[in-house]
């Protein structure tokens, strides 16, 4: 019975030390009948339980790198890092090898990042090779007025300041448009 109690203690103790803060004072005593107690307030013949807890962290905890007097907090190591975010981006249309028909030469290209795009990253269309135009929010693009023939599209992620996150696959098309021509008169 005795150990049954204490096993309880020992697990209510364990749960509230993952919720409470690292500075709680634990109590215990042991009654006139050997069972024991554990509390948060001290009772007369109780003694203060010493908890050591490594695993918790303050927020305003600073820590130490490996050089000798550098103190720098969690904001400061990281601010210069790469972000933590690892951003795919994807053309889903037009698909690899496609012949489009488009009379007036455009081409809507529809890519899906992954994970989503924020609001102050633009995608930038590339036309066999070349920007075209400029960086825009809407993952819905058009290259309007091309020539018919093979073309390369593919589509940066960029960052607010530019840089690139993602480059999705090279997409090649084969757009095919009317041929806009005087018909000759064969004259014998």
């Amino acid at each position: 019975m005795k150990y049954s109690t204490f096993c309880t203690a020992a697990l209510i103790f364990l749960c509230s030390s993952i919720v409470t803060a690292a500075e709680t004072k634990i109590y215990h005593w042991i009654d006139e009948d050997g069972n024991s107690h554990f509390s948060d307030t001290a009772v007369p013949g109780t003694e203060e339980v010493t908890v050591k807890n490594e695993n918790l962290f303050s927020s305003d905890t600073a820590l130490k790198t490996d050089s000798e007097d550098n103190d720098l907090s969690l904001d400061d190591e990281f601010a210069d890092s790469e972000p933590a975010v690892e951003y795919q981006a994807t053309i889903t249309s037009p698909q690899d090898d496609m012949a489009l028909r488009s009379n007036d030469g455009t081409i809507n290209v529809h890519v899906k990042t992954t994970p989503e795009k924020e609001n102050t990253q633009k995608l930038q269309l590339y036309l066999d090779g070349k920007a075209l135009g400029s960086p825009q929010i809407s993952p819905t693009m058009s290259a309007r007025n091309i020539d018919r023939g093979t073309h390369q599209v593919q589509v940066h992620l960029l960052d607010e300041k530019g840089n690139v996150l993602a480059k999705t696959q090279i997409v090649t098309v084969h757009l095919q448009r009317a041929t806009v021509g005087v018909l000759k008169a064969n004259i014998n």
